[in-house]
């Protein structure tokens, strides 16, 4: 029993030395990127149409952009703070840190290809729409694991 205790007490220390995630950091991750699939998805939607209204699909384009700045902005916020997190959590924020990249390359490639001529690059917009949808799934996957990690 004896020896129990100190093992106990190191485990109870490891864990009390750390603090959940800031709920109101991953709700905002979570809230953007749901903003950011939902647009993405519409602009694949309306890209289906050979006739597609383009003032419409320039203008979800450009809220993806929004959400897609903060995105970078809220991931340089929270490496702002330097949190120490475990070897699990870290690995979960460079993923999601990685995937919020991958995102701002896809939606930076299918906006240079809708500014150059959406009519001739409606396919390619449409494609990287969809990986732009998939990839913000992703990463409101991502944020669920951080909610539940601890950072110090």
């Amino acid at each position: 029993m004896k020896n129990l205790f100190p093992i106990a007490a190191c485990l109870a220390l490891t864990a009390t030395s750390a603090v959940a995630l800031d709920a109101g950091f991953v709700s905002q991750m979570q809230t953007t990127a749901q903003k950011l699939e939902s647009d993405a998805t519409a602009v694949q939607q309306a890209l289906k149409n050979k006739k597609h209204d383009a003032t419409e699909v320039k203008a979800k384009i450009a809220a993806m952009s929004a959400d897609v700045a903060a995105l970078h902005q809220l991931v340089k916020q929270f490496e702002a703070t330097q949190p120490q997190l475990s070897g699990r959590d870290q690995q979960d924020w460079t993923l999601m840190k990685d995937r919020v990249a991958v995102l701002g390359i896809f939606h930076d490639n299918k906006q240079r290809l809708a500014a150059e001529d959406l009519g001739k690059h409606r396919g390619m917009v449409r494609a990287f729409a969809d990986g732009v949808a998939l990839r913000a799934k992703l990463l409101r996957e991502s944020a669920l694991k951080l909610q539940r990690a601890p950072v110090t």
